[in-house]
């Protein structure tokens, strides 16, 4: 339900990831025709089951990529104008939700020898959204044909159509955890992109109360996120719009060091000089689906990073936005 992880070096996530004849056709439908005709009540079949909701679950799957998205604790800053109530989930297990996610991240650094000064990384990711059938904390998410403008990421990321993923919702109708099973003909390259577009959103989704609210209410989130640095984010939040189950909720973003301390993926470790990242969003959250039916979010920032040579600062900007719309 919001979006960027926190800026880090960009390093390699760790994820592990007949045609029948007509004479038939015709023969059937009479034979089923006269059997539908004279078979009691009893001999009827079952219903079919749901087909909105899931049957079953990436959770405890060996192949997926479990990532803990850190709780936030929310602050009642002003519970708004009556009537008030508490946004709990009632999800839609009649109905799949089709939905667009397109995520930018970008990084701007000094030019060197090893490569460009600037990347930027675009995704787009068509997603499937279903409850599952017996456990309404669990949504499972069917990425479709994902794309980018970038040629080479886009020719990767075909191998993603049909590849799954999943979440855990805690209270607060937010993710709690992230879990990634990509398809088996998926790259590296495909999987870290289709990861990081997937975390760095959840990452910072935006916690709803847990205690009633009216429009007006305003809250703060804080959780505390570890990727490199261990970062504090803060989330403030304010209900800006409430039609039965549909909440419009405006929000900011701002995310700074605890500690000076910053772990690359290899183990070594360098020291923080500066960090800052600031951003705003609006998302659109309906209570009887799985992920955000509409919003967009924009954050931006940069760091700058010591190692054993001080005279030699590592700086960085950075940037990460992302889009939710309505499937196709």
């Amino acid at each position: 339900m919001s979006s960027p992880a926190p800026a880090r070096i960009p390093h390699r996530l760790q994820i592990s990831r007949l045609l029948t004849p007509p004479v038939v056709v015709a023969a059937v439908t009479l034979l089923t025709l006269g059997l539908a005709g004279c078979g009691s009540d009893d001999d009827q079949p079952p219903p079919p089951a749901p087909t909105g909701c899931a049957t079953d679950s990436t959770a405890g799957q060996s192949a997926a990529a479990l990532l803990p998205v850190p709780p936030a604790k929310v602050t009642i800053l002003d519970p708004g104008v009556e009537p008030r109530s508490v946004p709990l989930s009632g999800f839609d297990r009649a109905n799949a939700q089709s939905a667009q996610l397109v995520t930018t991240s970008t990084s701007s650094s000094p030019p060197t020898d090893q490569g460009p000064a600037t990347t930027a990384t675009t995704v787009d990711l068509p997603l499937t959204a279903r409850v599952n059938c017996s456990d309404a904390t669990d949504i499972d998410l069917r990425i479709g044909a994902a794309g980018s403008p970038d040629t080479a990421l886009n020719q990767a990321l075909k191998a993603q159509d049909g590849s799954r993923a999943g979440m855990s919702i805690g209270p607060g109708v937010v993710p709690i955890s992230l879990r990634i099973l990509p398809g088996e003909g998926a790259d590296d390259t495909a999987r870290q992109a289709v990861e990081e577009s997937l975390f760095a959103t959840f990452q910072r989704s935006v916690t709803l109360p847990t205690e009633p609210v009216g429009v007006g209410a305003r809250w703060e989130a804080v959780r505390t996120v570890n990727a490199g640095a261990t970062v504090r984010q803060t989330i403030t939040a304010t209900l800006t719009k409430r039609e039965g189950d549909v909440l419009t909720v405006d929000y900011s973003v701002d995310e700074s060091p605890v500690g000076s301390t910053f772990r690359l993926p290899d183990g070594g470790v360098l020291t923080i000089e500066s960090y800052s990242m600031t951003g705003t969003g609006t998302v659109v959250v309906d209570l009887a689906r799985g992920v955000p039916v509409s919003g967009q979010s924009k954050i931006s920032g940069g760091r700058t990073l010591i190692g054993a040579d001080a005279s030699q600062p590592f700086s960085q900007l950075l940037g990460f936005e992302s889009t939710w719309s309505p499937g196709q």
